[in-house]
């Protein structure tokens, strides 16, 4: 047998994406599971026509930054939605998902040995994802302070990691958090990565991104989702802004890796944007609503988690039980028929959490899961 890398090797799967795993091999037996794992809600969108779009150019490559059109529409988008100013041609490039736009970004920037600062709970890939760029994650405890993070950062720091609105906890930073960490990034000369992914799930008006502040992107990389906004995660359609440097040497490494995104995609969004976000928009506005009932009602039952108002999850708290996150989540899948995701995926300081998505369940459904968690809890303490 061949051999295999080291960094393959100590490679972790994506917690939220094991467990989601053994849920779909469930469902294909007929068992039924209250899935509250899913990194995603499900919107009912309808599927447009592909006849409207062009077919001498669906079938082949578009540019590999994406299609001008596409990018153009996105750069209006941002500008009137989020105050940001970007250059279509020369400062966002479209990839298959914002996935691979992280791992791409931290190709571009890691040598063997840098460090990357992200704080726990972080999404279960940026610790993975650094250690594939032959980088180190530096991971802070979920219960320290932005305003610690100086203490994390040494000579080797290349970079700090947000995620905002927070995938696990629906936190969303304020100004005055990103305005810190964007003098952080420029008195260390490091990049600050903020990853957007459900920047539209933010009601209130209060979403800042680092990239309305750094108008220049001098430090500033961000990156966002069609996938997770638009309702359609299984399509993979993400993208990158940042400066013109950044952009090309990413663009580089997507050319080798990618090439482009599924042309077709990219054409069914640039022809149905307005249409698709005229159904998306009010649906998340119901989302934000159910978020709202469900803190109530965790409230009400006992159930704690981390601060959080915005996106489908919440960050909830499992003691006292005595078992470990991972122990709790699979017993309670095959004895409950219940499916969350254990904490120790988003941090070693997290073995006491799980995460609870209410993006693909009814209400009703989510509160009898809650129920059956809270009994579990106490059943297993």
């Amino acid at each position: 047998m061949g051999r295999y890398s080291n960094i393959s090797e100590n490679a972790e799967q994506a917690m939220s994406i094991k467990y989601n795993t053994i849920v779909y091999d469930l469902k294909r037996k007929g068992v039924k599971v209250l899935v509250m794992s899913l990194g995603e809600a499900f919107f009912d969108v309808p599927l447009y026509s592909f006849a409207e779009l062009p077919i001498s150019e669906i079938y082949h490559y578009s540019h590999s930054l994406g299609i001008p059109e596409l990018r153009k529409k996105l750069a209006d988008y941002f500008l009137k939605q989020y105050s940001i100013p970007l250059n279509s041609d020369k400062e966002i490039l479209i990839t298959s998902g914002s996935k691979i736009a992280i791992y791409m970004a931290l190709m571009a920037i890691l040598n063997p040995g840098d460090e990357v600062v992200v704080q726990e709970p972080c999404w279960v890939s940026y610790p993975e994802q650094i250690k594939l760029a032959y980088g180190i994650p530096v991971q802070i405890p979920y219960d320290r302070s932005i305003y610690d993070y100086e203490k994390y950062i040494t000579p080797r720091t290349k970079a700090i990691i947000i995620n905002n609105p927070h995938n696990p906890t629906g936190y969303v930073y304020t100004k005055e958090e990103i305005t810190y960490l964007l003098e952080l990034a420029a008195k260390h000369n490091i990049w600050l990565l903020s990853d957007e992914a459900y920047s539209d799930f933010v009601m209130d008006g209060k979403f800042i991104s680092p990239g309305s502040i750094d108008k220049e992107k001098n430090h500033t990389i961000i990156f966002n989702s069609i996938s997770k906004n638009f309702g359609i995660s299984g399509w993979r359609l993400g993208y990158i802004i940042s400066n013109e440097k950044m952009i090309h040497n990413v663009l580089k490494i997507n050319q080798h890796l990618i090439t482009c995104p599924a042309t077709i995609l990219e054409y069914y969004v640039l022809n149905y944007f307005e249409k698709i976000l005229s159904y998306t928009v009010p649906m998340m506005k119901e989302l934000h609503e159910k978020r709202k009932a469900v803190a109530a009602y965790m409230k009400d039952i006992g159930l704690e988690c981390l601060p959080g108002s915005a996106t489908f999850y919440f960050f909830v708290s499992i003691i006292p039980t005595k078992l470990t996150s991972e122990e709790f989540c699979t017993r309670l899948l095959t004895e409950e028929y219940i499916s969350v995701v254990p904490g120790l995926g988003y941090g070693y300081s997290c073995d006491k959490f799980v995460r609870i998505s209410i993006g693909t369940s009814k209400l009703d459904e989510i509160k009898c899961g809650l129920d059956k968690i809270k009994e579990f809890i106490i059943k297993t303490s």
